[in-house]
């Protein structure tokens, strides 16, 4: 299987005119200090990065479904071939300028320096926002998350003003990355207090409360895992309070014309607010709404406390429940639960993943040519990306079929699936040891399972765009 970031394609067969007889070009990415040439007039740009294994987002597989491949040309445009049309209608939508370019459908005829604007997966989410118009609000039913740090202010009190940024920035880092991680945006920052809301791209309500719950869980149990380094390096221990509600509000760009930042704006932000405050008297770590509840699966939620509460600012009383898990165990939320602490090291986990994989099959060595340091680091990269990938089901299934046709390029059988199946769980249970519970590895599985399927339709579609990719490395 491909070592790259999640997946890779072909792109358009736009012809290039004016590159007869072509001469090849080289393409600086000028932050990873690499230069590749590109000798194929054909040959696209993300198409170019596959080949020189390159890391680069494109969730969709690279058919211009997303904007994920997305790069910003910062000299030579000129060499770069027109927007097509597909290309023109999302750069409209978005409000680009020319120098923004999606690396699937972009080609070169000479040289060109540029830079990938997406480099982390935690940078997909906020594309949401480029959907935002400014100057027009929108209403929205949205998810709204609250979560407030408590005793924060004696914590600053009791420590120094450099510790206190560095535990403040490993909480963010830590209790951000499940909203993140279920396709929800971090609206911003207050003090200590972190609000994430989920829904802008999606109508699906019932969809966007999950994941809002997985985020919400998924916090604590972040929370958690936080405590006991902290605790050990610093004495202290964090204890936060969430509130979620769900609820019409206006979206749209407020602020000065020359300065506008994406907002939310009306009562159901309030209420998820005061709900969050309503867990310091309730003595509670997560509280939500009817509203929200209602939303989810009768039998979802595993519900404690049930309260009547008066929230300030509100004439009626409202109902919260505390949630305090997931009824019966969610397999996406159990695997996004381990994902940090697989991943805080992508190549520890890949090279032993290797490792176990020519000791089961040492003819698949041949597949490898290369730094397999490298390829290890890359291999960690896409496994994440697509853990990141299964909160966004409208683009996964294109990206896992693109990659299961690529991989027949590299001579991978139905054989390779059942045996990479099993190196991968063994690798999960060395690394997480008495954390891989049966549970756990059945959630796993299936996420396997999932992915493979979609990667053997790919593999079994006859034909495709554009040309085999040079690499001859597998995942």
């Amino acid at each position: 299987m491909e070592a790259n970031t999640n997946f890779f394609s072909a792109g358009s067969s736009e012809d290039i005119a004016g590159c007869a007889p072509f001469r090849p070009c080289k393409v600086e990415y000028t932050s990873l200090g690499q230069t590749i040439s590109i000798e194929n007039p054909d040959t696209t740009l993300l198409q170019a990065a596959v080949e020189n294994r390159i890391p680069h987002m494109q969730e969709c597989g690279g058919h211009g479904r997303c904007t994920t491949c997305r790069v910003k040309i910062l000299e030579g445009l000129q060499n770069v071939t027109p927007r097509n049309e597909l290309e023109n209608r999302m750069a409209l939508r978005r409000g680009w300028d020319p120098s923004v370019r999606l690396a699937c459908q972009a080609r070169v005829k000479g040289p060109v320096k540029l830079e990938r604007q997406i480099k982390t997966f935690s940078e997909i989410s906020r594309l949401q926002e480029e959907m935002i118009k400014s100057g027009k609000g929108e209403e929205k039913q949205l998810a709204i998350l609250f979560c407030d740090m408590r005793n924060f202010t004696p914590f600053v009190e009791g420590n120094m003003a450099y510790d206190v940024v560095h535990i403040l920035n490993r909480f963010f880092s830590a209790l951000g990355e499940p909203i993140l991680m279920n396709n929800g945006i971090i609206y911003q920052y207050v003090g200590d207090e972190i609000v994430g809301v989920f829904g802008l791209e999606s109508s699906d309500d019932a969809h966007n409360c999950m994941a809002a719950m997985r985020a919400a869980l998924g916090m604590k149990a972040a929370l958690e895992v936080l405590n006991r380094d902290i605790q050990e390096e610093f004495g202290i221990r964090i204890d936060v309070g969430i509130g979620v509600h769900f609820g019409p509000v206006i979206v749209g760009k407020v602020g000065h014309p020359s300065h506008q930042q994406f907002g939310i704006i009306g009562d159901a932000a309030n209420v998820a607010s005061r709900v969050q405050s309503a867990n310091k008297e309730l003595q509670t770590t997560i509280l939500t709404t009817d509203n929200f509840l209602c939303q989810l699966p009768r039998g979802t939620v595993k519900v404690g406390k049930v309260e009547k509460v008066q929230l300030k600012g509100k004439g009626a009383v409202t109902q919260l429940y505390e949630v305090t898990a997931f009824e019966k165990e969610d397999d996406l939320f159990l695997v996004q639960k381990t994902t940090g602490a697989l991943f805080s090291d992508e190549g520890a986990f890949a090279n032993e993943f290797y490792s176990r994989l020519f000791v089961e099959a040492p003819e698949a060595r041949h597949m490898f040519k290369g730094n397999i340091g490298r390829q290890g680091y890359l291999m960690g990269h896409m496994l994440k990306g697509a853990i990141y990938a299964l909160s966004r089901p409208k683009n996964v299934a294109l990206g896992f079929r693109e990659l299961g046709r690529r991989h027949t390029h590299y001579g991978v059988s139905e054989a390779h699936y059942v045996l990479v199946r099993k190196v991968l769980g063994d690798t999960l249970e060395s690394r997480l040891g008495k954390d891989y519970t049966p549970r756990l590895r059945l959630a796993w599985e299936r996420t396997f399972d999932l992915a493979f399927k979609f990667m053997k339709q790919g593999a079994s579609e006859k034909g495709r765009s554009g040309h085999a990719p040079k690499s001859t490395n597998a995942l």
